[in-house]
């Protein structure tokens, strides 16, 4: 199969179902209005989205590793699909939760699929192949949100939900119908047998992505006292830089090694939490833009160093419950954060934040002392 048709198989999806988050913020008031509910009814589905997108990867990961891609690709398109057609038609709330979790659900299994496309097939690329997959779910709602926010200001929010969930049932099905991964693929890892050092990986993973989710949660917070204007563009540097980190990050660490990137991403991370205490317009941007540059590119470089570390033969199933990271992560950097700051102070509430992202480097550092680089694989 041909390298360039493999990143498409994986790109075009990932950007097609980035409107389930990235355009979110965009649909919140209409479908509010539509509905008829308050603000923190409607947030219950952003919530629900989080929660299926995440787990569904575990199952979805282990079935693709145990019998290909196709079936849970597949299945994904057309729930994601049918769950974005479908929401805005309906006229209850509860109603709208069911349709969204089942299109999450599909945006979780198309989410896993993708990613490991490159992990499977780029073993002297990978990282720079899957932060190219990757790109597409930072940047895809770019593309659809200045279409959602004309229409929007029309008074027609439903139409371009019914347009997209249309385009993934178009585009996502046939590409997932023609996915495969290496003919190397044999019986799916049982969750008895995770491999040593795993779940160091994993909590690193989860206690490093905290800043990206505390920025992506919390702009507006962060910048109160700088203006609209100010916390407006960060708002819209946040996910373009996230988007191009991912690519570069990833060739960075296919030629530096991963464990070397990931330790210097937390480092920087841990930097750019502190120039945040510098409470300056410029400080803000410039933490925001580095942010989002270095952890967006988490998710590759984890996802790299799965395949780097265990092998390809199950690593949709182990990035599976390495992903539900993203939610832990998610829950420190909003929910615990705004009540940190309820209970201290935002500074107070910066520096504990920015404490855990230095735990996350020395877990990390732990398992790459732990397990030597090629361990596991050497020794199965």
């Amino acid at each position: 199969m041909k390298s360039w048709f493999i990143l498409i198989q994986g790109l075009l999806p990932m950007m097609l179902i980035s409107a389930y988050q990235y355009s979110w913020n965009l649909l919140i008031t209409p479908l509010m209005r539509s509905l008829n509910v308050d603000l923190p009814a409607i947030q219950v589905a952003y919530s629900l989205f989080v929660l299926f997108s995440t787990v569904s990867q575990v199952l979805g990961g282990y079935i693709a590793d145990k019998r290909g891609p196709r079936l849970v690709g597949v299945t994904g398109g057309v729930l994601a699909g049918l769950g974005m057609m479908a929401s805005p038609l309906v006229n209850g709330i509860n109603q709208f939760y069911i349709l969204w979790s089942m299109g999450s659900i599909g945006v979780g299994l198309i989410y896993g699929v993708s990613i490991n496309l490159g992990v499977k097939w780029f073993s002297r690329t990978r990282g720079l192949a899957t932060g190219i997959i990757n790109m597409g779910f930072g940047l895809g709602a770019t593309f659809f949100n200045p279409l959602i926010s004309l229409l929007i200001i029309k008074g027609e929010y439903k139409y371009p939900m019914i347009l997209i969930g249309a385009l993934i049932l178009a585009v996502v099905i046939p590409l997932m119908a023609t996915a495969k991964y290496p003919t190397s693929q044999v019986k799916g890892m049982q969750l008895t047998k995770i491999p040593p050092g795993f779940w160091l990986a994993f909590t690193s993973f989860s206690l490093m992505g905290i800043p990206l989710q505390l920025f992506s949660s919390s702009l507006s917070v962060l910048g109160g006292d700088y203006g609209y204007v100010t916390v407006a563009a960060a708002a819209s540097l946040l996910p373009l830089f996230s988007g191009i980190g991912r690519p570069i990050m990833g060739s960075i660490s296919d030629k530096l090694s991963r464990r070397r990137t990931i330790i210097i991403t937390g480092l920087v991370l841990t930097i750019s939490m502190l120039t945040l205490l510098i409470h300056s317009p410029i400080a803000y941007i410039a933490s925001t833009v580095i942010t989002g540059v270095f952890g967006g590119s988490l998710i590759t470089l984890f996802a790299s160093l799965v395949g780097d570390e265990y092998g390809i033969v199950n690593s949709t199933f182990l990035f599976g419950i390495l992903y539900n990271g993203k939610f832990i992560a998610a829950l420190m950097g909003s929910v615990m954060f705004a009540e940190l700051i309820r209970v201290i102070n935002l500074t107070g509430s910066l520096i504990l934040e920015t404490s855990l992202t230095v735990a996350s480097i020395i877990v990390f550092i732990a398992f790459t002392k732990l397990h030597p680089r090629g361990y596991y694989l050497k020794n199965t």
